[in-house]
């Protein structure tokens, strides 16, 4: 079994530059990468985190 890389939420957090309150934020509205709880810790593994970033990701809007 090949396990992927987890990171806690506050690595998750400083790596996509947001603050706890707004991952608790994006959470209650169901918008967070999925999350693994191990014994009441929550993970995020590395691909869900990558995932959600291209889900997330926009193309610059051009204004004139």
């Amino acid at each position: 079994m090949d396990i992927s890389p987890l990171l806690t939420v506050a690595d998750f957090c400083q790596a996509v530059g947001i603050s706890r309150s707004t991952w608790h934020k994006l959470k209650r509205q169901g918008a967070t990468p999925a999350v693994v709880t191990i014994g009441g810790v929550q993970r995020i593994r590395k691909e869900a985190a990558e995932a959600w970033l291209a889900e997330n990701e926009t193309r610059g809007s051009t204004i004139h």
